[in-house]
């Protein structure tokens, strides 16, 4: 990892003067800032658990979209259970499916292919006809879940530290968070950002909201609050070297995007920043909050689904 360039010296094709990570991995790289988890700091990372307390980082499958009005989504919707009753040698059986599935309707991971880049593709070059699903895909989330995503998670509880700190805050009103602003936040809670975390940000969930109305108020709008998806952010979490920011909101960054503005999302094919949304992050800060303490083993172990897009994260943290 100490041989990786500085965001500052990463190239720049002159279209954009935006960096491109193409190759810093090697030509064939499809994991990109997973790389800086090794098994060093997955071993150091173990002595973060003290008392054995786990917590659950994923919502259930049929939240958001079962808990607003229909339609919350352009084409997303919660997946559709069917219960199958059957014996077998005389024993009761149940199985079941999933119908309409979306593997990025609820907690999740951004899959390489997500986002492409519209000028060059997908992540280290990938062109769209490589991305079949089939044999020799490229990019699928398979490379995640195979990798095994584990290590030390600090979790960055914003809506706690601007009431502490005077700063006004709504989950869905467009404010931004800058990187500085970011890593004040980290500065206050004790925090030093080590190579290989994964970054969990607090931005506040809306599924407190009592009835459906006021929870799709608060989605349907698509005007979230967040993280800045700028340049400044794009260098925050190169260079601490991180392997990835989940949040708890649909987005991570401020939403909408911008044309022709840098984002989170953009950095997904140029930069391969692994992103993460709509984690569950309430009970955690709880317990960060109790005891002061803002660190965890993390890990999680996304769908085995070759070509995948995205995944439920299938994560935990462990304390």
């Amino acid at each position: 990892m100490d041989s990786l360039p500085d965001y500052a010296q990463l190239q720049r094709p002159a279209e954009t003067g935006l960096p491109l990570a193409w190759g810093v991995w090697g030509e064939e790289d499809q994991l990109g800032t997973l790389n800086n988890i090794t098994e060093g700091t997955v071993q150091a990372a173990a002595g973060l658990i003290r008392r054995g307390a786990r917590f659950n980082l994923d919502l259930p499958l049929h939240v958001p979209y079962a808990v607003v009005n229909p339609d919350a989504h352009q084409w997303r919707g919660a997946p559709v259970q069917t219960i199958d009753a059957r014996e077998t040698a005389g024993l009761p059986v149940r199985d079941d499916r999933l119908d309409s599935f979306y593997l990025q309707g609820s907690s999740q991971w951004d899959g390489l292919t997500h986002i492409g880049d519209p000028r060059h593709g997908f992540y280290n070059a990938v062109q769209p006809q490589q991305i079949t699903g089939g044999e020799g895909t490229r990019n699928g989330i398979e490379n995640m879940a195979e990798f095994c995503i584990a290590g030390r998670a600090v979790l960055a509880d914003l809506p706690r530290h601007f009431a502490n700190t005077g700063r006004a805050w709504h989950p869905n009103t467009q404010q931004v968070v800058s990187a500085d602003e970011l890593g004040a936040c980290l500065s206050a809670q004790g925090v030093t950002l080590q190579p290989g975390d994964t970054l969990l940000v607090r931005l506040e969930l809306f599924l407190g909201a009592p009835d459906p109305e006021t929870r799709d108020a608060v989605l349907r709008p698509r005007t979230f609050s967040g993280l800045s998806g700028d340049e400044d952010m794009w260098a925050f979490i190169w260079d601490n070297r991180l392997a990835a920011v989940a949040g708890d909101t649909p987005t991570v960054e401020v939403w909408p995007l911008q044309p022709e503005r840098p984002s989170l999302h953009l950095g997904i094919p140029r930069l391969r920043l692994t992103l993460g949304e709509l984690f569950n992050l309430e009970a955690l800060a709880e317990d960060c909050a109790r005891d002061g303490t803002y660190l965890a083993f993390f890990a999680s172990s996304p769908l085995n689904l070759r070509g995948g897009v995205g995944s439920p994260p299938n994560a935990m943290a462990i304390e």
